[in-house]
């Protein structure tokens, strides 16, 4: 698997996120995904959302981040108009206008801008050796770093998919999109289902060359590039921490909505 053994951030060190120990970011991760959860109102969510969106740009895949927000905003779109539909079906059912949305996908625009640096920039044995520290079973570390490292071999799947489908003079378009969604099923989304099962068998494989199998799993391993928890990994933890007070506190003092209250963001 090309992707899990490479990273896409070798060119941008020089930026104050990089250089980060895969403990940090993954401990950030976590913050971010149980502050999202705990706060409902906007004024929170928006702190959160702009603070990891700059998280995120330090990732230097302006490209990568534009497609998850393109995905993100389309399924905004579909469920507003699946609402929409059902309100106009049944009346009876209370209307549902953007705003009483914008909560829920703030959360998961959150959860974009802190899991994507995070797959993008750690390496599999870092995530593996982060993971082992925790003290986890092997039945959980182990497919807990596939699921983070998928990420970047998807991505690399698709380029691939759609470079195959330019030789074969297809180009991918929302126009062929519409006009052509069988041929568009056929040459992507199958291919695409091949490449991923072929992927998880030679992660497989990989695993069992390096000896790494359930009765080996607490054996200490050394990993090929030492890292170690430096202080720019403290001070990135202790501003996200700073960051979610700071988004409590504009919950507290403007909003009716208390911590862990109603996060439907408006809708009740």
């Amino acid at each position: 698997m090309q992707a899990s053994s490479e990273t896409s951030l070798s060119s941008s060190a020089r930026l104050p996120a990089q250089g980060l120990d895969a403990r940090s970011r993954m401990a950030v991760s976590l913050l971010a995904s149980v502050a999202t959860i705990a706060l409902a109102a906007p004024e929170a969510q928006l702190m959160l959302y702009a603070m990891s969106l700059l998280y995120a740009l330090t990732m230097r895949n302006i490209r990568m981040l534009l497609i998850a927000y393109l995905a993100l905003l389309f399924m905004a779109a579909l469920a507003f108009a699946c609402a929409q539909g059902l309100h106009a079906l049944v009346p009876a059912l209370p209307a549902v206008d953007f705003t009483s949305m914008l909560v829920p996908f703030l959360r998961l625009a959150v959860m974009i801008n802190v899991v994507l640096p995070l797959a993008f920039a750690s390496r599999v044995q870092n995530l593996l050796k982060a993971l082992q520290c925790l003290r986890l079973p092997f039945c959980i570390y182990l497919p807990a770093t596939v699921m983070i490292r998928f990420i970047p071999t998807f991505t690399q799947d698709i380029r691939q998919v759609c470079d195959t489908m330019k030789l074969r003079g297809f180009r991918l378009s929302p126009q062929n999109c519409l006009l052509h969604p069988v041929l568009v099923f056929r040459f992507l989304f199958i291919p695409l289902l091949f490449r991923s099962l072929r992927s998880s068998e030679e992660l497989g494989i990989a695993a069992e060359f390096k000896g790494m199998r359930a009765d080996t799993a607490r054996r200490r391993s050394r990993p090929y590039r030492a890292t170690r928890w430096t202080r720019r990994d403290t001070l990135f933890v202790l501003a996200a921490l700073a960051v979610i007070g700071t988004a409590t506190l504009c919950q507290l003092t403007l909003s009716d909505i208390p911590p862990g209250g109603n996060g439907m963001g408006g809708m009740h």
